[in-house]
């Protein structure tokens, strides 16, 4: 496991994302991503979950396999990192919803560490 954390403000923009959570992303398995509130996949995806009107970003797996979809849960929370809802659905389709998370900063340490390992 990675000790060097991906995001150096991760716990200060999101007091109360759980500590599995939070770990998770650090360490990249899990990912993070803002809701992108005007995409039309957005409000589809609102009426069917009313929750998400809430939704600040989405935490879900960048390592799912297209094939297996069926089986992964995407985890919205609101802005305070606090959970709305999981939601495991095929047919919701984010593409076009997710953005990179504003105010969210990257480790220099991190970079430079992923950059070694990629060489």
């Amino acid at each position: 496991m990675n000790k060097i954390l991906k995001y150096e403000n991760l716990t200060d923009r999101f007091p109360h994302l759980q500590d599995g959570l939070c770990n998770a992303i650090q360490n990249d398995f899990l990912e993070i991503k803002k809701v992108n509130y005007t995409c039309p996949t957005y409000g589809k995806a609102c009426k069917k979950y009313p929750k998400l009107e809430y939704a600040d970003c989405v935490i879900y797996s960048p390592f799912m396999d297209k094939k297996n979809h069926d089986y992964e849960t995407f985890i919205f929370i609101d802005s305070q990192g606090g959970i709305l809802e999981h939601i495991c659905d095929r047919n919701l389709n984010l593409y076009g919803m997710l953005e990179n998370v504003n105010r969210l900063f990257v480790n220099t340490e991190y970079e430079i560490d992923r950059k070694n390992a990629e060489a």
